[in-house]
């Protein structure tokens, strides 16, 4: 692979031991390039907005991938990553932490409708505020969990979680099932479908042959309750939340299946 190939990447960490051994393994993989290191939220600020005033050709970052530690001292990852976001919306956003955590997941995926400050009615005319796009954990950093993750969050555009995170759901599921119905849809939900096709797709239909999405509604209600997703109903982030979920608890982890969408 050439060096003009190589994915950029920007670390951030406050614990310079762990920062050095985070760019230690970036530099030994083949696809990644390591352009910058922080050590807080304010210097990670800085040097994106050095970076963008020095790449009008590319001031969203569009190809860049950060890899931020989740505590930074008084500030933590996922706010610096919705931040960055704004600055510069091409930037993948990857948190690492020690612990798994479903709670965390819920929070690192969460897309908002609204900005600070600003009115609902009035942010529904602009973009959402798209969620970030990885959460893995600190202690399996090596090259080739690198590499994974360059697969799915830069190559395929998709998001990835950790599996430890995955595997910490579902020991609490403590062997409940969902029931045929409900793991049809939420298969569907892992096809990226939405309410509308999944209706059609499980055939429910009005008396004018349209989907009727009220049924969907309520099983999809019933998976986020199945896998403790919690959060705001019109948040997009749960149903990618429940996407990896699914795919976690069918098994189809490894295995080739069609993507899930963010």
């Amino acid at each position: 692979m050439t060096e003009e190939k190589r994915i950029p990447v920007l670390v951030v960490d406050d614990t310079p031991i762990k920062r050095r051994g985070v760019c230690e393994f970036i530099e030994e993989t083949q696809t990644l390039q390591l352009c910058g290191q922080a050590e807080d939220a304010e210097e990670a600020l800085h040097l994106v907005e050095s970076l963008i005033q020095g790449q009008p050709e590319n001031s969203s970052l569009q190809g860049w991938l950060v890899f931020s530690d989740l505590r930074l001292g008084s500030d933590n990852g996922v706010e610096l990553g919705r931040t960055l976001l704004e600055m510069a919306p091409g930037l993948r956003i990857v948190v690492y932490t020690q612990d798994p955590s479903w709670a965390l997941a819920a929070e690192i995926f969460r897309q908002e409708y609204t900005r600070r400050g600003t009115s609902r009615s009035t942010s529904r005319r602009r973009d959402k505020t798209r969620g970030l796009h990885g959460y893995v954990l600190f202690g399996n950093m090596l090259p080739d969990y690198l590499e994974r993750i360059v697969e799915k969050v830069v190559d395929q555009n998709e998001t990835f979680i950790d599996a430890e995170v995955l595997n910490f759901l579902l020991e609490r599921l403590r062997g409940e099932r969902l029931t045929p119905r409900q793991e049809e849809c939420a298969s569907l939900i892992a096809l990226g479908l939405s309410n509308d096709e999944i209706a059609a797709r499980m055939g429910f239909l009005n008396n004018k042959g349209l989907p009727n999405i009220g049924p969907v509604e309520n099983l999809v209600s019933e998976l986020y309750n199945f896998f403790a997703i919690y959060g705001a109903p019109s948040d997009p982030g749960r149903r990618v939340l429940l996407a990896h979920a699914y795919e976690a608890y069918a098994g189809l982890r490894g295995k080739p299946s069609d993507p899930v969408r963010d």
